[in-house]
């Protein structure tokens, strides 16, 4: 993850962050899609034994981790671009 200075300013943008994919979480389009997701789940629960459903849990949960990790630092990314244009814009010598 990207080191943010001064330390003290990092929790503002975590929350910011996790507004953001609250907010994301509410969209009609993702609502959808999480009512699939269920569907699928308890779909492949009920079709595979016990270990192979395990697996498939254990690779969502990994491809969630990664998802969030990416996410996490392309909004690191675009606060930092968007603060660096800023400093460009209002503060050229």
């Amino acid at each position: 993850m990207m080191q943010i200075k001064p330390e003290w300013l990092k929790p503002a943008f975590d929350q910011r962050f996790l507004e953001m994919a609250r907010q994301a979480g509410e969209l009609e389009e993702v609502k959808e899609l999480k009512v699939r997701q269920m569907e699928l789940s308890h779909s492949l629960k009920e079709a595979l034994p016990e270990s192979q459903y395990k697996l498939v849990l254990e690779l969502q949960d990994t491809l969630n981790n990664l998802s969030s990790i990416e996410k996490e630092r392309l909004f690191y990314a675009g606060l930092k671009d968007g603060m660096q244009l800023v400093k460009e814009i209002c503060f050229r010598t």
